[in-house]
C-alpha cells in the first residue's frame, strides 16, 4: 500500500453510509437523551398534582409517577453508554413507560380519566422527536392504539361509562394517526436534510480530490506533495527508514507540442503517466510536478533500488514509442531523470528535490534519455546550482514554493 495513497487512505474513512448510520445512531441518543428528561419532568409533575388533588390515593399515585420519572431519568444516564444497537429499544422504553403509568392511574373513577386524558397522547407524541423507522414506528402506533383502545371498550378501567369508553378509545386511535402522519412529515425533513449532508460530503471530496489531483494525468499535484513530505516527515521521526526522490522530464517535450498539437502533447502526458504507475512500486507516488515534470517518492528504499526504478522508468517511456515529430522516422519521445536519496529524517526536503533536481540537469546535459545519480544527500540547499538554472528547483524569486508550474528548462 502506498504511503501516500490518497485513494487508499479515503477507503479507510468511514463510508457514507456508515456515516449515515452513525449520525442517526447519534440522532437517537441525543433524542433519548433529551425525551428521557422531558418526560420524566412530566411524570413527575404529574405525580405531585395526583397525589394533592386525591389524597386518599396520594401515597400510590406519588409512588407510581415518580418511579416512572425515575425510570426516565435511568434513560437519560443509560443513552450516552449503551451500544449502538440497544438505542432503538430502549427509546421503545421511553414510550411505554408513560402507557404504563396510565394503566395503573385507572383505578379512580372518570373524573381521574378526564384529568389524565391528556396522558393517552403523550406515547403517540414521544415517537415525534425519536428518529425511528417507519415499521418501528408504524408497530408502535398500531399497537398502543388497539391495546389501549380495545383495554378502554372492553373493560372501561372498571367504572367508566360507555360513552366515556369510546371517547377514550377514539382519542388513542386518532392521537395514533395523527402522530403518524406527524412522524412521516417530520421523516421527509429528515430525509432531505441527510441527502443535503451526504451532498455536501460528496462536493467536499470532490473539491478535495481536485485540489490535490492534477485534472490531466489524474497523478497527485505540487499541492498534495507538501502535505505528503509532510506526514514523510512525521513518519521518519518516528524511526521510518531511508527515502529516494526520482526528478522526470519528457525531453524534447516543446517539440512534440509545436508539431503534433497540445492535443497530442496532452494523450503523450496521459500515456506516460499511466505507464509511470504501471511501472513503480504500490507503495510509491508519483507526482506531476509540473508542465512535462513528474516526481516519483519512494519511501524505505535504498539508492540502488531507486535507481534500478528509475532506470526501469526510463525504458518503459522509450518503449511507448511516442512520436515528437510528424515524420515517422524520427525519435520517439524520452525521458531523463535525477535520483536523490535521503537518510536523515530532519532532511530539508527543498535540499533533497535541489540535488534530485540538479542530477536531473546533468542527464540532459549528458545527451537525454538516461538517469543520473546525485553523488551524496545534501543537508541544506546548495550554495550554487548549475548556470542556467535561475533558482533551487521548486522555489519562486521570494523563497516560497509555487503552487503548480515547473521551472523553466530547455526541454
Amino acid at each position: 500500500m502506498r504511503l501516500f495513497d490518497r485513494r487508499s487512505r479515503s477507503t479507510d474513512r468511514e463510508s457514507p453510509d456508515g456515516r449515515d448510520q452513525t449520525a442517526r445512531t447519534v440522532e437517537l441518543r441525543r433524542a433519548l437523551r433529551t425525551g428521557s428528561v422531558l418526560v420524566g419532568v412530566i411524570l413527575l409533575v404529574t405525580g405531585f398534582v395526583l397525589a394533592v388533588r386525591y389524597p386518599a390515593r396520594a401515597v400510590p399515585f406519588f409512588l407510581l409517577w415518580t418511579s416512572g420519572a425515575g425510570a426516565n431519568f435511568a434513560l437519560f444516564v443509560a443513552a450516552s453508554r449503551v451500544s449502538q444497537r440497544l438505542v432503538v429499544p430502549l427509546t421503545v422504553v421511553l414510550t411505554i413507560i408513560p402507557a404504563t403509568l396510565l394503566l395503573g392511574t385507572a383505578v379512580e373513577p372518570g373524573a381521574l380519566l378526564a384529568m389524565t386524558s391528556g396522558f393517552t397522547m403523550l406515547p403517540v407524541a414521544v415517537p415525534l422527536f425519536l428518529a425511528w423507522t417507519r415499521p418501528v414506528r408504524t408497530g408502535w402506533l398500531l399497537a398502543y392504539a388497539a391495546v389501549f383502545g380495545g383495554v378502554s371498550i372492553v373493560t372501561g378501567f372498571g367504572h367508566l361509562e360507555t360513552i366515556q369508553r369510546i371517547d377514550l378509545a377514539t382519542d388513542a386511535v386518532v392521537g395514533s394517526f395523527i402522530g403518524w402522519i406527524g412522524c412521516e412529515l417530520l421523516d421527509r425533513m429528515r430525509e432531505r436534510t441527510r441527502e443535503q449532508e451526504a451532498e455536501l460530503r460528496r462536493l467536499n471530496r470532490e473539491l478535495q480530490v481536485r485540489a490535490t489531483t492534477d485534472a490531466l494525468t489524474g497523478l497527485a499535484n505540487r499541492r498534495q506533495l507538501d502535505t505528503d513530505l509532510q506526514i514523510l516527515s512525521t513518519a521518519r521521526l518516528g524511526g521510518a527508514g531511508s527515502c529516494a526522490f526520482i526528478m522526470l522530464d519528457l525531453d524534447r517535450f516543446k517539440r512534440l507540442n509545436d508539431e503534433l498539437g497540445h492535443a497530442a502533447g496532452d494523450a503523450a502526458l496521459r500515456s506516460v503517466s499511466a505507464e509511470l504507475q504501471r511501472v513503480i512500486r504500490r507503495r510509491d507516488t508519483i507526482y506531476r510536478y509540473g508542465g512535462e515534470e513528474f516526481l516519483v517518492v519512494m519511501p524505505d528504499t535504498s539508492l540502488e533500488v531507486a535507481a534500478a526504478a528509475a532506470e526501469r522508468i526510463r525504458a518503459a517511456v522509450a518503449d511507448l514509442r511516442i512520436r515528437v515529430r510528424a515524420d515517422p522516422a524520427a525519435k520517439s519521445l524520452t525521458i531523463s531523470g535525477g535520483v536523490a536519496f535521503s537518510l536523515s529524517a530532519r532532511e530539508h526536503w527543498e535540499a533533497v528535490l535541489a540535488a534530485a533536481d540538479s542530477a536531473l540537469y546533468e542527464a540532459k546535459s549528458a545527451g537525454r534519455d538516461r538517469i543520473c545519480v546525485a553523488p551524496a544527500v545534501v543537508h541544506e540547499l546548495p550554495a550554487t546550482l548549475p548556470r542556467d538554472r535561475r533558482r533551487p528547483v521548486g522555489l519562486r524569486a521570494d523563497g516560497a514554493l509555487p503552487e503548480d508550474g515547473p521551472i523553466d528548462r530547455a526541454g
